[in-house]
């Protein structure tokens, strides 16, 4: 259900510029700049990497299921997906049952995985050291978390019941402003002393989901923690600790990073080509995806200001996103990486008409 409804949330703000794949791009988080401009775009960044490793079986599966539904149509000859108007109704009935708010993608993709595994090995951890168990297997398989778990012990390991018994009152604490339901689902995937968390399989059986929905609940509820514990720091020390805040270069793949660098020297894309030894394309698309996040990039450097304006006026003109369409009603001389760089700066321009979820 979940998952449906992530997709049709999507689809709507999407419609027919992209095919089916940009969605599942945009859900598994793929670096491409395609995906990055398309989530800026479109206003739809809080779906970015929420499920990385989901499945493409289960995501055509869920296509085809609300194709049977009638809630979308998909197109044969595009390869694109269209909500129909009972999908729109379907997600405005949804939109209360269904925890879309809570999903903060790309603000939270790194950050929280990193928090439910510091969560998860510390509290399995610190519960089998308390009761004097040192044999157990880890359920996190990750030298940076098992680092620094280590590190948290040797701090705490004279008030291991009383480091317990405060982070199980912030836990509360923060879990009470969720559904019983959904505490329950991000509870029950903790291990501790003579127990193993439950596996995403029995997560799924016993909350009568499916499997991919049962990981999403988990990453949306994670997202909602954070950005609450961002609002009331003070308040949750201990789960605090276990953040790690992103930075700008997280936000840029690595390899645009570089070339970041490389710009803030005064290098010329064509001289940074030759250095990094990158097809100038290549290092267009790291511009565009640099362009998206630094609020004072300097596009004249890049497009002329009576090319902007040209493209500008394309854009209002065209009745969609699609770069072939916009480039073709362009009047002077004009590069899809201009267009591009454009629609990066100035992604707010065109509003997107579809319903907010």
């Amino acid at each position: 259900m979940l998952l449906k409804g992530i997709v049709l949330a999507c689809c709507s703000r999407l419609s027919t510029d992209r095919t089916e794949s940009a969605i599942y791009h945009i859900i598994t988080g793929k670096k491409s700049v395609q995906t990055v401009q398309d989530i800026h775009l479109y206003k739809i960044t809080k779906y970015y990497s929420i499920h990385k490793k989901l499945d493409r079986t289960a995501y055509n599966r869920t296509i085809a299921e609300l194709s049977d539904e009638g809630l979308l149509t998909q197109h044969a000859s595009t390869f694109t997906l269209e909500i129909t108007e009972k999908g729109k109704s379907w997600l405005l009935e949804q939109k209360d049952r269904l925890p879309f708010h809570y999903f903060n993608g790309l603000k939270y993709k790194d950050a929280a995985t990193i928090f439910l595994d510091r969560l998860t090995l510390l509290v399995q951890t610190f519960s089998n050291v308390a009761m004097k168990h040192f044999s157990f297997i880890p359920v996190v398989d990750n030298p940076l978390i098992e680092s620094w778990v280590k590190d948290q012990y040797k701090l705490q390991k004279d008030r291991l019941r009383s480091y317990l018994e405060e982070l199980h009152n912030e836990l509360f604490e923060i879990l009470q402003k969720f559904k019983e339901e959904e505490a329950s689902i991000f509870i029950d995937r903790l291990s501790g002393h003579q127990y193993y968390g439950m596996s995403w399989e029995q997560l799924a059986k016993t909350y009568h989901m499916r499997i991919e929905d049962s990981q999403l609940y988990v990453t949306g509820i994670s997202h909602a923690i954070l950005e609450q514990m961002k609002q009331t720091h003070d308040s949750f020390p201990l789960l605090s600790n276990m953040v790690v805040e992103g930075t700008k270069k997280r936000l840029l793949t690595d390899s645009a990073y570089k070339t970041s660098e490389l710009l803030h020297k005064n290098y010329s894309m064509e001289d940074i080509a030759i250095v990094r030894n990158l097809r100038i394309n290549t290092i267009q698309d790291h511009v565009v995806e640099i362009a998206l996040y630094q609020t004072d990039f300097p596009i004249e450097r890049y497009v002329p200001l009576h090319i902007q304006e040209d493209i500008l006026q394309a854009i209002e003109k065209a009745a969609s996103n699609k770069l072939k369409e916009i480039k073709g009603l362009t009047e002077k001389e004009t590069s899809y990486f201009q267009i591009r760089l454009l629609i990066a700066c100035y992604k707010n321009i065109q509003q997107v008409r579809d319903i907010s979820v």
